[in-house]
Parts: C-alpha cells; structure tokens; sequence
C-alpha cells in the first residue's frame, strides 16, 4: 500500500480542493452537466488504480499489443472492430466480467502487471460504428498514460492525427507505438517512417512523444516460447524489451502517483481554456453591447438637443404672432381713443368688431396653424425617433456571432440574449406599429390647451389654443373703452384722456407680453414633459436589455477571475508535483 509524507498528502489536498472548486465554478456557470461530471470523475479517479489508456485505429493491432504487454490472450482480437465499448482489465484472482451502468465492461485476470495499473482498452478511433469512437473520446480525460498505437503500414492517418490532438488537448502524457514493425523491410525503412511520425506530429500538433517501434506478434510469440534463446531472440526482433523497461521506468512507484496527480490538472487546464475563451468571447461580445447602449443613449441626448434647438425656433414663430397683435393693438388704441372718436366708442358691439377685425386679425388661427405645426412636428419626430431605436436594436440582433465559441460550454448565455433583443426589439416595433399619430397629436393639443387655461385662470370653450390666446388678451379689455368714453362725457374726458389712452395702451402690452411669456412657459413645460416622457420610454424599452448587458458583464468579470485564481493554482500544483523530493514512500 502506497504511503505518503505530509507534503504530498498536502498537494492531494490542494488538488482535491482546486477539483471542488472548478465543480462550484461550473455549477454557478450553468455548465452542462457533462462538464461538472467529467471534473467529479477526475476527482473520484485519485482514489483508483493508474489508468492506462490504449488508443488506436481499429486495425492498427492495439488488441495485440495489449496481450503482448500482458503475456495473456486477454483482448480479443480480429480483422473486423471487436471493441465496441470501454473494457477496463484489472487484477482479479479469477477471471471475471462485469457489465457497469455506464456502459463499460471490466474484465478481471490474475495478471501482475494489472494489480497496480488498470488498463482501458477502447474502441478503434477510426471506428465503423461512429458509437464506438465517441465511446473512446469520452474516456480519454479520464487517462493518466496513454499508449497510441499506429499501424507500421499506414502510420499516422489524419483520423489519428486529429485523435492525438484531442488527447494533447486534455494534457495527457502520450507514448506512441508504431506496431507490427516486423513488416517493415529494414532499418532505413523504420527510419524513413520514424522521420514521416515525427516531423507530422511535432509539425500538425506541436508534439514530441517517446516513439517505439514493435511487433506485438512477435512480442506474443516469444512470451508464448518455451526455448529460451528463440524467446529472447523473438523479444529482440519484436521491440518489446525496450519499451516494457521505459513503462516499468516511468511507472515505478513514484512515476505512477506523479502521472496520477498530473491527470486530473490536464482535465482542468483543459475546461480551463474552453471557458477562458467563451468567457473572453462573451466580455467582448458584452462590450460591443455596451457599446451598442451607449450609442443609443447619446442618440437619445442628442435627439433631447436637437428637439429642444428645432423647438425654439418653432416657438418664436408663435411668439411673434402674439407680438404682432400687441402692436397692432397699439397702434389702433393710439388711433381711437380720442375725443373724435366718442360717439363709436359707446357702440361697444361696433368697437369690438372692429377690434377683433384691425387687432385680433387671423392672431387665432396664425397660432393654431403654428402650434398644430409644432405638435405635428414633435409627433413625428417621436415617431422617428423610435424607429431608429427599433433598427439600431434590430441590426444588433442580426449580428452575426454563429462562429463564435459563445455557445460551446452551455448555460443558455447566448440564447438568452438573442431572446432578450427579440423581445426588446420587438417591444419597440410593437409602439411603432400602433403609434396613432392623430390621437398623440390631440392628447398633447389638449394638454397644452389646458395647461394655457389654467395658467391663466381664464375657462374657454374654444377647442383651438389660438381662441384661448385671443380670449386671455382680450377678455375685460374691450369694456375699458366705454368706461373711458363715460369719462369724457363725464366732462373731465378732455384733461384726463390722453392720461387713459397711454395707460390703456401700456395695459394692453403689458398684458399681451404677459401672455406671450407665459404661453411660452406653458408650451416649453408641455413640450419638454412630452419630449422626457418620449425618451423615457425608449429607454424603458431598451432597459432590459442593457441591465442583462450589465449584470452579465459583471458575472463574466468575476468569472474570468475565478477562472484566473484556478489557473494560477494548476500551475502551481503542476511546479510542485514535479518538484524533486515529491513523491510516496514505502514503508
């Protein structure tokens, strides 16, 4: 039994603690389950026997290999795939099947070499049944050795090439056997493919495995001798010799308890990379989103400034209607309260008409004109407005991150943001869609209407705003020129009436200026309580996408630094396993 010091026993409990914490990082992720499984069976293989792993195309003799390694006819071997699940051998002291619920089959044979090391043999990589090679796949994280085996004939096929890469990928440590070496003609041949392996290997995969060359037919044969000197010759000509010394090296003890160690931090460093780059894609994809809400944002401003720019110059044009009557109103007080003109201005019916016709003019309907213009144009505008949102959010949605590694580790990150946007985008064109411009355009005449109203204490049952202008300058105005003409018949008219005449005239600029603020006031405050309620709904709108932007970026920034943390501490444990004066001790 393997007994270890204090400072190993503390770096099996770092691994076991850095396994636990990449299951947490997962399950918090949302990673799919196979993941999480795949890290909980390389926590739970720290407790089981070395595994080796034989890989290989289904006719490259890996069956062979393996009864050769064995000295015993346990693997069945065949022309035709023979393997079609994962066959763990371990030691037993009779020979025994046993089907898991997993699907893989152990086999137990009272083999010296198996009480240490469990073998897997595994289904042909280049597999008729595509089963068979996903079976293999699944099983190579599980490794802490791997032996691939080629074929002398057709050495390194891309199907194994791209094999070998899956298994660089994981981290594992690689001996590639080049099997039934016996058919190569003679040295130069071995050579010519030695050259062919290695410059493919370290070229394609940037690998440098150890590489043997051997016969498992002649390996079997000698181990099957009785002579003593055809089975030491057969083991010569076979290559066994010198690979069985490299395992039995490498596989000593210690070696055993380093590679088993090292296994589980390649599945980590693995899933590890897997996650950094779907993590890195994902912040970067979520900066182009910010992006993307910002634009929008700074959209929105500038349509606040443009608005409100657009907005003044159309509220002056109303202004000056209002100061074009008070100075015809000015003008025509100056003109008719005079002596000359007493006996009209006791006709009050005449004196309004003519009022209303020099004074009051088309004021009304210049003022309607001009504010249905401005509600028009604002509604409009809104209207725009919003369909630019909806486009910008649209041509983000069509975005096209299909190559992307976003989706490769799960947990729904990219589906729920494509249906986030749908939805956002749909929201939007949903407003665009049964936007009623005449209805947006009465609510904000009547609320500007009533806003006029109020603030000028004055009730009207005129619908246009211009009639209310008109009645707020005028109402109360018109009975001042009976009340003078009263005074001059009076008899005091004469001393004190060019004294009415400039005080009427400067009452009524005083209160057309009054009224030309204060309707200004009124539609400034309706038009930016419209303009902010416009805005506001785009942004509401857009909000869910821009908090999912934020809290997912957040999510991704903590999750780049756990992944960080757990990357730092895989390197470190992988210094001080391979450290000198790490390892077990016999007792």
């Amino acid at each position: 039994m393997r007994v270890l010091d204090e400072r190993w026993e503390a770096l099996v409990g770092r691994e076991r603690d850095l396994l636990e914490r990449l299951i947490s990082f997962l399950k918090d992720f949302g990673a799919p389950s196979e993941d999480v499984e795949l890290v909980r069976r390389a926590l739970s293989d720290l407790e089981e026997l070395f595994l080796l792993v034989i890989v290989g195309e289904f006719n490259s003799g890996k069956s062979a290999f393996i009864n050769a390694l064995l000295g015993a006819d346990i693997a069945e071997e065949g022309v035709t795939p023979t393997t079609d699940r994962i066959t763990v051998l371990r030691h037993a002291d009779q020979p025994v099947e046993k089907g898991r619920r997993d699907g893989v089959l152990e086999k137990g044979y009272p083999n010296e070499f198996l009480r240490e090391i469990a073998i897997v043999d595994t289904p042909g990589t280049n597999a008729i049944i595509r089963h068979h090679e996903e079976l293999s796949r699944s099983f190579v994280p599980r490794s802490d050795l791997v032996l691939f085996v080629t074929s002398a004939e057709r050495p390194l096929t891309e199907s194994e090439r791209g094999y070998l890469e899956l298994i660089r990928d994981w981290g594992k440590k690689i001996l590639l056997v080049i099997n039934k070496a016996d058919l190569l003609a003679d040295e130069s041949k071995v050579e010519e493919v030695r050259s062919f392996v290695e410059g493919g290997i370290r070229s394609a995969l940037g690998l440098t495995p150890p590489i043997f060359f051997v016969s498992a037919l002649l390996a079997r044969k000698a181990k099957a001798a009785t002579n003593a000197m055809e089975r030491d010759a057969l083991m010569k000509a076979s290559g066994f010799v010198r690979l069985e010394s490299y395992v039995t090296d490498l596989l000593d003890e210690e070696g055993r308890v380093r590679l088993k160690m090292e296994s589980p931090l390649g599945v980590v460093d693995e899933l590890n990379r897997r996650y950094r780059g779907a993590v890195g894609e994902r912040l970067d994809l979520l900066e182009e989103d910010f992006r993307t809400a910002e634009n929008v944002e700074s959209q929105l401003e500038l349509y606040k400034e443009d608005m409100g720019r657009d907005f003044e110059a159309r509220m002056a044009e109303i202004e000056n209607i209002v100061l074009t009557m008070n100075e015809r109103g000015d003008a025509w007080l100056e003109e008719n309260i005079r002596f000359a003109n007493i006996r009209e201005l006791f006709r009050q019916e005449k004196v309004s008409e003519r009022f209303e016709r020099e004074v009051v003019a088309d004021t009304e309907e210049l003022v309607d004109e001009r504010v249905d213009e401005l509600i028009d144009w604002m509604v409009a505008r809104n209207l725009k407005q919003w369909r630019v949102v909806v486009e910008y959010v649209k041509r983000r949605r069509q975005a096209d991150y299909d190559k992307r590694l976003i989706g490769e580790v799960g947990d729904g990150f990219e589906y729920d943001r494509s249906r986030l946007l749908q939805s956002v985008g749909k929201n939007a064109q949903d407003v665009v869609q049964r936007y009623d411009r005449e209805r947006e355009s009465e609510k904000l005449a009547l609320s500007i209407q009533g806003a006029v109203t109020q603030t000028a204490a004055l009730e009207v049952g005129a619908v246009g705003i211009g009639a209310v202008v008109v009645a707020i300058a005028t109402t109360r105005f018109l009975d001042a020129t009976g009340i003078i003409a009263a005074a001059i018949i009076a008899g005091y008219g004469l001393f004190i009436l060019p004294n009415r005449r400039r005080k009427a005239r400067e009452e009524f600029r005083e209160k057309t200026g009054a009224l030309r603020e204060r309707l200004g006031e009124v539609v400034r405050r309706q038009f930016e309580a419209e303009l902010n309620r416009s805005v506001e709904r785009m942004r509401e709108a857009i909000a869910p996408y821009t908090r999912f932007v934020r809290s997912e970026h957040t999510r991704m920034t903590r999750a780049s630094e756990d992944l960080a943390a757990i990357g730092a501490e895989t390197n470190a444990l992988k210094e001080e396993i391979s450290a000198p004066g790490v390892g077990p001790k016999t007792p």
